[in-house]
Order: structure tokens, then sequence, then C-alpha cells
């Protein structure tokens, strides 16, 4: 076998049992490997109607198909669940290095089965694999759970592991491996309700290539065509920050929980401040950028706070969202969320919705107690950050997500919850790029502008992104690239800037695994759209429909204010009708019999 190690682990922690299976090829060529490899072993194996916060939910850890092989930019694995956020299906993923060692270690992929009767986590080393007990790390951070598993386990082990916010079932709680995290929809409260604190993973083997001379020329064409992009330096001296300003002069930087797109005195939280924090740069497994910068505070109230980034979205939920421009305290709330285990979008999204209530006068005095709930109030945004994670007062409700807080808060609460399907929404305001206000209104997992990601719309000055005309069939095309660049084990970033081509990817999937449906971008395209159009089944057995496919009456309806994009709105309806009939959809949104039987999908 090339490409994939060929072994799934399956854990069922309510008896105590582990066994190995051979990985299903006939999977493998249809769905490729993480995203897609996940998506079909949840949509087969999980009963519909689950909760799934209960032990019949069940957890896919995946490695792309890439992973692991020596290709740059391949270190991304994959958590697929129900999210306990928003009932939809669940896709989160990560770089750093926990993928390449779960390869080594001889396993494509994890399958997670029911609950344990007491805190334990797994340890993988070499195809040896053991549930340990871990009372001992119940209620300690992401970091001290690390360091001490590290110790009872391997040096050179990976880790991925809950925090305080997993274990209260904290409804967006992330998975932290390293610095890097599972992020958005809750996999961290999964993991949590079953009573897994952690999975440890040590790997010495290797992964085998088809032709691995020719795989070594592409790997180095594709390096050649790294080396000569526009975008890298940018991209490596400041990551994913350097487009805070880009955005704000767009217009489309969420401001003050989407009340506008400018933020007023962003120069205090752009790129250029980033570099007076920064004190190293950090890679993922394999990859030449080095995009993450770690920033550190060295003096002053958040004096020893230290993050990985601060990242764009992390400058957007605890700056934007919050009308906070004190970076320093965005460093320390990243630090604090990344610690707790708290997926940060969704953290700082929560608390930019509490701040409107607050400022309206919606938010019941008793929860506010002696919070001071001003939008730009760094000190609160620090404070919020802390007791989500723990869920203490008003944090207990922000816990639960946008959608149920207002639901709880009662009165016009819901009409100020930015959100889709109960996925509170990142950092891009699409009244002012319309195509991203598509991918968020369709995105399977709901609120998320990964999977629906318009370049085209952010980066080309020559773009029209106003027009609603056209957006049906470029969020289609984004779509299906980006489940199937996921599915690989690539990053995400490298294919968005140009950096890698679709032909480099399928040479790279068919040297590796020598499927040769793998060989031609045409097929690899067919593939995306199958595997998203699987995720859309799943999400329909679970009874979402075209109702569901909406976004918050403020960007339908509220024309932007000011900026770049002021006067817009999203023109949702046009824009929707258009994108079923490109999917091949009927007009409830539901895939039609012919479409699946040309994807060859289950009915």
């Amino acid at each position: 076998m090339y490409g994939y190690a060929g072994k799934v682990l399956r854990v069922d922690l309510s008896t105590e049992t582990i066994r190995t299976e051979p990985l299903d090829m006939d999977i493998a060529e249809k769905f490729i490997g993480g995203r897609g490899l996940g998506d079909a072993i949840l949509y087969k194996q999980l009963k519909p109607g689950v909760d799934p916060l209960s032990p019949e939910n069940i957890i896919v850890l995946t490695t792309g198909a890439l992973t692991g092989t020596g290709s740059p930019f391949s270190s991304r694995s994959w958590i697929v669940t129900k999210s306990p956020l928003t009932g939809t299906i669940l896709m989160s993923n990560a770089g750093g290095f926990f993928g390449p060692e779960l390869k080594y270690a001889g396993y494509d992929a994890v399958i997670i089965h029911g609950k344990s009767e007491k805190p334990v986590y797994l340890w993988v080393r070499d195809g040896e694999v053991e549930l340990r007990d871990a009372s001992h790390l119940t209620g300690l951070g992401t970091s001290e759970t690390q360091k001490r598993i590290l110790e009872e386990t391997d040096s050179k082990a990976r880790v991925c592991c809950i925090g305080p916010a997993g274990e209260r079932l904290v409804r967006y709680a992330s998975v932290i491996s390293g610095d890097r995290a599972f992020g958005r929809g809750g996999a961290g409260a999964v993991m949590g309700s079953k009573n897994l604190k952690a999975i440890a993973v040590r790997g010495t083997g290797r992964v085998d290539l088809y032709d691995g001379e020719r795989f070594m020329e592409v790997v180095k064409d594709v390096l050649d065509t790294f080396k000569a992009n526009a975008f890298i330096q940018e991209w490596r001296k400041y990551g994913t920050p350097y487009i805070v300003g880009p955005m704000n002069e767009l217009g489309i930087f969420p401001t003050r929980n989407f009340q506008t797109g400018v933020l007023e005195g962003y120069d205090r939280v752009a790129k250029e401040v980033e570099m007076e924090y920064t004190v190293k740069h950090e890679t993922c497994h394999l990859c030449p950028v080095a995009c993450t910068p770690v920033c550190e505070v060295k003096s002053g109230e958040y004096a020893g706070y230290r993050c990985r980034g601060p990242e764009y979205e992390h400058v957007y939920a605890y700056g934007g969202a919050c009308g906070n421009t004190n970076y320093e305290s965005i460093i320390a709330a990243v630090s604090l969320s990344d610690e707790l285990g708290l997926d940060v979008i969704s953290t700082g999204a929560c608390i930019g919705f509490a701040m409107e209530l607050h400022e309206r006068g919606l938010l019941p005095k008793e929860l506010v107690g002696e919070l001071d709930l001003r939008f730009g109030n760094h000190r609160a945004v620090v404070q919020l950050v802390r007791m989500i994670g723990m869920r203490e007062g008003l944090g207990d409700l922000l816990a639960e997500g946008v959608v149920r807080a207002a639901e709880k808060i009662g009165g016009e609460a819901l009409r100020y919850a930015m959100h889709v399907k109960g996925m509170e929404l990142p950092g891009y305001d699409p009244r002012g790029a319309k195509a991203m206000g598509l991918g968020y209104a369709t995105s399977p997992r709901g609120g998320c502008h990964h999977t629906g990601y318009a370049p085209q719309e952010l980066f080309d000055p020559s773009f029209d992104r106003i027009t609603p005309k056209g957006k049906a069939e470029l969020t289609k095309k984004n779509q299906d690239t980006t489940v199937m660049v996921d599915s690989t084990g690539l990053c995400a970033f490298p294919y968005q800037l140009a950096v890698i081509k679709m032909e480099q990817v399928a040479s790279l999937l068919y040297y590796a695994t020598g499927i040769e449906e793998f060989s031609s971008v045409d097929r690899l395209m067919l593939i995306g759209e199958r595997i998203f159009n699987l995720e859309r089944l799943f999400n329909v057995r679970e009874g979402f429909t075209a109702k569901d496919d909406t976004l918050p009456e403020r960007l339908i309806k509220e024309p932007m204010p000011e900026g770049a994009s002021k006067g817009q709105v999203v023109e949702l309806d046009e824009m929707l009708s258009e994108y079923y009939r490109v999917r091949g959809w009927d007009e409830n949104g539901v895939p039609t019999e012919e479409k699946l039987r040309e994807l060859g999908l289950p009915p």
C-alpha cells in the first residue's frame, strides 16, 4: 500500500476495547482522506438524531493522504463529529505535527465510541495502544496537560488534548495540539463528554510512496513556485495578520458585533504592531513558510502572556468584534483561550454580542454584575474569556453560544446573534464580499469562512466583490476545491495564495498513492463535489433545510454604514436560488437523485 498507513484504530471507551482494522480502500479512493474520509466514516457509522454530547456520538480523527509523505504544506489532521454547538456535521482541522505522527504510528484514522467512566487519555506508540487514567490531569490547562503526558509517555510524542472548557462542555470548546487548535464547533466538548482528556501519539514508521522519484520532482517544482510567489514574504513575516489593514480598507473588518466594517484605530492592532511583540516564528511539519509568529507581552498588566499569533481571526474576535484596539489584551485573551481550550472566533463573537446587548439595555443586570461591558473595554474581554472557559457567571450563559444565550435572554436578543446554523460568524463582513456571504449561508458546519473562502473578492482589486452575479458558480467552485484540498492534508493557504497549483496536487497524490482516480484535476474536483454533497446529506438527515441557509437580518437588511462597502447588503435570496440550481439541488436545498447518482452517493 502506498501513501496510506493502511490501518484504522477503533476505541470503545465504554467497554475499554481497542482493535485495529484495515483501511477501506474503496472509501479512500472515493474520499481521499482527511476531511473526506472522516465525513464518510461518520455518515456511515453515526445514527441520525444522536445528541452530540451523548455517548452515542463518535469522534473520527483522520490524516490526509499527503500527510507524512514528504509533501510540503501537508501537516493537517481532522476531527469529524456531530457538533454540540450547531447539531450539524463538524469538521475541524489543525496543523502542526500531530497528523504526521499519527500516520508514522501506523494509522490513517482513529474512531472513538462511547464514554469512559473516569477521565482517561489514549496512548498510541507504533501500533501499541492503551487507555491510561487521566484523573490527575482533570482541571489542568492544555500546556500543563501536554507537559505531564510527555513526561509519562515519550518526550518526542505529540499530544492533542482538552482544557477546562472541554471538561465543562462549553459548546465551542476546542482541542489543542502543541499550540495549534482544532478550533471551531465544539470538538473539545465532545471529547469532554466522553471523559477523554487527551490522545498522545508516537510513531517511528514511514509512509511508502508509489513513485518516490517523480514525487520528489513535483515537490521541487512546488517549492520553486513557492519561492517565486509575490505574497510569500508578507505571509512569512506577518502571518495572517497582514490582511487586517486591507480588510479594514475594504470596509469588511467586522466591528462591534458587525455594526460596521471599519475599526477606528485599527493601526493599533495591525501587522506592524505585531512585530513589536514577536519573539520567534513557528512552522508546521515540513512547511517552508514558518508563517506563525509567537508574540509575548514583556511588561504592563498583561506581562507574561504569550500566544501563537495573534492570527487574523484572533484580531477580529478579540479586537474588531469587541471594539478593542489594545493589542496586549488580544495576546492575553488568545493565550487564555488556548490554555482553557476555547475556539477564539466563537468566544470573541459571544463577547461582542454581550457587549452590544449591554449597550442596548437588553442584558439583564443580574447577569452583568460588576462587569463593564462597554465596547472597547479590553479588561472585560480578557475577564470574560476566563469566565466562559470556567462557566462562571455570565460566562456560563455565553458558553452555550449566541443562539442559546439569546433564547434564554429573550426579547430582541436573537436579532443581534451573529451566526449561521448556530455557529458564530468569523472575521469578514459579507456585505462587501458577496461570495463570502453565500459561503457562510451554505457552509455545512455553520457560520464558517473556511470552506467557502473567496480569495478572489479579498485580494484581487479587479474582481467585482459587490455584485451578486456569478457568485453561485464561484462559491461552488471554491467549496468543492477546499474540501478536496482538505482531504489531502494540505494547508488551505498555499492553494488560496496560488503557491501550489491543482495540477501539482494531482501529481503529488498520484505519485504518493498510485491511485488513478487522483491523477487528474477534473477527477479530484468531482471527488470534492462528492464530499461536499455528503456533508449536505448528513445535515439533511439531521433535519436541516433551505430555511437554515440564511444570514443574520443585519447583513441582509441593514446597509453597511460607512467605509468602502458603504450602502451594501447581501442579496442572499438571489444568489441562493442560483446556487441550488448550480449545485443540482432542489428548491429545499436537497441534492437530487440525479446528482447523487452522478456522484456515486447514497440516496
